[in-house]
Order: C-alpha cells, then structure tokens, then sequence
C-alpha cells in the first residue's frame, strides 16, 4: 500500500463507485487516441466502529494497525478515512463509523490471499478488542 493523499486516491479513483464499481481510465496523449487503463477491479471496504470513540489510545492503536496493512502486497491501493459529514449531507449519510478502509485488489482471488495473510490475521488478533462493530462490503467489477 503506498501512502496516498486523500486528493491523489480521488483522482486515481474517480472511476470506481461507491460500490467498487471499477471503469476505466482514458488516458490522452499529444499524437495519439486515448487508450483506457484498467484499474483494480475487487474492492474491499470495511468500517470499524471503536468500543470507546473518545479513546484516543485506542483510536491511534487501530490507526496503526490498519497502516501496517499495508504492507500486504496484493493490495493495489488503500485508503484509510474518517467520517466525514459538511452542509450537503442527506439523511442516508452514515457518519458513525470511526474508520473506512478501502482497499483495492487486481481479482476477488487477491483479495483472498489477503484475507489469511499472517499479517491480515495478526491484525484482526491484536485489534478485535477495539472495535465494537465491523462492517464490511465486497464487491466486483461489473
């Protein structure tokens, strides 16, 4: 995973739902018609919800954790976020969670080679007693 800003992650990203939902990228040059870029096509998001929210020990001790993830090399990209919420929400906007991973693989079988990685597996041992609620959305590029 290689560290990202949250600008640089949108750019490469615009093109995948919400869902993860993965299109195509169209990159022009000067002499030549664009040629689409395919971009990772399983997404992985999970939601972590801290037992404590005003735990600021256990709040970075989980942040650590996810970034350590990172170093699984069968993700493609990665972001970690926060809740976001400004004057344009709606009603559906579920603001409360305290992370958002989102983590993108090439196929669903990275994605699975992920999951019992030894790092994957150490992270969800050393970290399960933070959280009070995990939630996590898969999908595949249509």
């Amino acid at each position: 995973m290689k560290n990202t800003s949250r600008r640089n992650f949108i750019e490469k990203s615009l093109q995948v739902a919400t869902a993860g939902t993965a299109l195509t990228v169209m990159t022009p040059s000067n002499s030549e018609a664009a040629v689409p870029k395919a971009l990772p096509v399983f997404s992985h998001h999970v939601f972590f919800w801290l037992k404590d929210s005003k735990d600021k020990k256990a709040y970075e001790q989980l942040l650590a954790g996810l970034k350590g993830l990172g170093k699984i090399e069968q993700i493609k990209q990665a972001h970690i976020g926060k809740a976001s919420i400004n004057d344009f929400d709606k009603p559906v906007t579920d603001a409360s969670y305290t992370f958002s991973v989102l983590l993108l693989f090439a196929s669903k079988e990275d994605e699975e080679k992920y999951l019992v990685h030894p790092l994957h597996k150490k992270f969800i041992e050393d970290h399960k007693h933070l959280w009070s609620k995990v939630v996590v959305y898969d999908s595949i590029a249509l």
